[in-house]
């Protein structure tokens, strides 16, 4: 035993050395494995430069909200309404309310006979709300659309019938319009700036295929002449086409104007937009709306998808110096609410690069019985509403970072189809376009990490 055990303790330090030589690996095979995970990381990490020194252009681009139905009202749960107020002051610059409908009772429910209280109380809410208050000269009372109007026909106290809240004036009745129009403007002088109807609503005509721009332009020059003899000092917007986008465009709707994610832009919403630039009476700005989903489809890929808005403006800056509002602007109605700050973000940096003016939010407060649509807060007219959403604080902090007027700087991404970006000297917008994390480096000295879908504003060394 005494041997043995001595053998065995003779053996062990050079079965020792043994192993441990055959353990060492080779400097130069070390070396090349770490320069392979290194590669990976590098590979894996979006790098972004920001050169401070070149300023790629100066942005013109406001932000703004449209009031709909449920905004805020008396009605509604007190500590909800005053969370909701306390959110929206101030948090972007535009507040647009419609004279009838969207939050508004009929304001002229007979010829002579008016009733300003709804609309008071909007027009009062965004004067408080340290905004720039816009008016929309949309829509019509039922006595201007509808030739079988009579005093007390519908049971609605206010002679109105809802159904045709969005039906377009009468000929006979479009001088009544634009005159009631004049009338909006001389009672709200804090008010100036006004878009003129929405969406071409009831003014589709069959016969041609194709939208009645003639008849649009005729009550926009009616309405123009009338406010401007009221209110000198008005601004004055249209034509607020909503531009359309097909996979598979019918005959006369194809513009030329494509691209895989969102189809084709529809040429007879285009058509809109050259007739009135060549036949109104004066504007001050041009108008639009739009969103990603396509008349034959829903946008499959709805982040990709909101290059539709950059070509969109593209052409319009193409066809005018007048500035570009895009009165509303969708990412999907039915989109993910995970989705839906990284769509929205992409969404307003094509805005600001396009150099459009301004951009509306649709129904800041969640509508009753829907969904988060893009909304910036939960309902009020419930107890614990009022919350934000992660919309919020996406418009929020983009109005308080890139104001119009800021200097935006050049900007490289590596890898564009994962990450979006948008610098100013001090502040970069970045956006996460997938469902995984990404891993980003600014100028090489700066690391953030972007969580799924995530938008994200950074200051910068």
């Amino acid at each position: 035993m005494t041997t043995l055990t001595w053998k065995k303790f003779l053996i062990a330090p050079a079965m020792i050395a043994l192993f441990a030589g055959s353990c060492k690996v080779d400097p130069k095979i070390l070396s090349a494995e770490a320069s392979l995970t290194k590669g990976a990381l590098l590979a894996d990490t979006v790098k972004i430069t920001v050169n401070k020194n070149a300023v790629l252009m100066t942005s013109s681009l406001k932000l703004g909200v449209t009031y709909m139905k449920n905004n805020l009202d008396a009605w509604g749960d007190g500590p909800s309404i005053t969370r909701g107020t306390n959110l929206l002051k101030g948090a972007v610059v535009y507040h647009n309310q419609h004279i009838f409908g969207f939050g508004a009772d009929n304001i002229e429910p007979r010829p002579g006979v008016f009733d300003w209280e709804s609309l008071d109380l909007r027009v009062n809410m965004m004067t408080a709300m340290q905004s720039t208050p816009v008016i929309t000269l949309a829509t019509a009372p039922t006595w201007m659309v509808d030739p079988d109007w009579a005093p007390g026909k519908y049971e609605d106290s206010s002679d109105t019938d809802w159904s045709k809240v969005e039906w377009a004036p009468l000929p006979e009745h479009e001088k009544d319009f634009a005159h009631l129009c004049a009338l909006v403007a001389k009672r709200y002088p804090a008010v100036k700036t006004f878009q003129v109807w929405n969406e071409l609503k009831s003014m589709w005509d069959e016969t041609n295929n194709r939208w009645d721009y003639v008849r649009y332009t005729r009550l926009y020059n009616l309405v123009y002449d009338s406010v401007k003899a009221a209110r000198p000092d008005a601004i004055i917007g249209g034509p607020y086409i909503g531009i359309d986008s097909w996979h598979s465009a019918p005959g006369n709707a194809h513009s030329g104007i494509t691209d895989p994610t969102y189809g084709e832009l529809d040429k007879r919403c285009l058509d809109v937009v050259t007739y009135w630039l060549q036949n109104k009476h004066g504007g001050d700005f041009l108008c639009v709306d739009g969103g990603v989903d396509s008349k034959d489809g829903v946008a499959t890929n709805v982040i990709a998808s909101t290059k539709k808005f950059r070509d969109a403006s593209n052409w319009l800056h193409s066809q005018t110096t007048l500035p570009i509002w895009w009165s509303e602007d969708y990412v999907g109605l039915n989109t993910d609410t995970t989705i839906q700050p990284a769509a929205l973000g992409c969404m307003l940096i094509h805005h600001a690069l396009a150099g459009d003016a301004a951009s509306l939010r649709w129904a800041p407060e969640q509508q009753e019985g829907e969904g988060n649509v893009s909304n910036f807060f939960s309902s009020t007219l419930v107890p614990n509403g009022g919350k934000p959403f992660r919309n919020y604080s996406l418009y929020k902090n983009f109005n308080t970072y890139f104001p119009a007027g800021t200097n935006l700087c050049t900007t490289t991404v590596s890898d564009e189809q994962r990450v979006m970006v948008m610098s100013s000297k001090t502040k970069i917008l970045l956006i996460n376009k997938t469902a995984a994390i990404q891993k980003t480096k600014i100028n090489n000295t700066l690391a953030v990490n972007l969580n799924p879908y995530e938008a994200k504003y950074v200051t910068l060394p």
